[in-house]
C-alpha cells in the first residue's frame, strides 16, 4: 500500500517498507524479549535479523481521515513484562509516526499472538494506543 500526501514541497510517497522498517526500529528497543510472528502465531525471525520484505504482509496499516492505524503481531518470551515490554514499543513506534506524519493522529494496535518459553503457547493479547497529532 502506498499513501501519498501532497505539501507545499510537493508529493511525498509512503509506502509498507517504510512502515515496516519503523516498526522492527521500535522494536528493537525491547531487546531480545519479542519476536515478530504471523497472524496465527508462528514466528518469522528476530526483529535483529528481519528484514522489511520479511515483515510485509504481517502487518495492516490504513488510513482513515485524519489518523492511521497499524495492527502488528507479535511474541514475547515468556516471564517478560507485558506492560514493559508493550509500552517501550509503543512509545518508539508513537515518536517516529509522528516524526513522520505530525499532522496526524493514530492507533497502534500490538497484538501479542503467542508465548514462547521452549515452545509458543498461543494467546490473544491486544495493546492498542491512540495518540492525536504531534503538531
Amino acid at each position: 500500500m502506498i499513501i501519498k500526501k501532497t505539501t507545499a514541497l510537493g508529493d511525498i510517497a509512503v509506502n509498507e517498507s517504510v512502515i515496516a522498517k519503523a516498526i522492527i526500529k521500535s522494536a528493537l528497543e525491547a531487546g531480545d524479549r519479542i519476536f515478530p510472528a504471523t497472524e496465527k502465531g508462528k514466528i518469522i525471525g528476530t526483529y535483529k535479523k528481519i528484514g522489511t520484505g520479511d515483515l510485509s504482509g504481517h502487518f495492516e496499516f490504513e488510513e482513515t481521515g485524519n489518523k492511521y492505524k497499524i495492527v502488528f503481531y507479535t511474541v514475547i518470551i515468556f516471564g517478560s513484562s507485558i506492560k514493559s515490554v508493550t509500552e517501550t514499543v509503543l512509545d518508539e513506534l508513537q515518536n517516529k509516526m509522528q516524526t513522520m506524519f505530525p499532522e496526524y493522529g493514530g492507533e497502534l494496535i500490538l497484538k501479542i499472538v503467542g508465548v514462547k518459553s521452549k515452545n509458543v503457547a498461543e494467546r490473544n493479547i491486544e495493546v492498542k494506543r491512540e495518540y492525536e497529532p504531534a503538531g
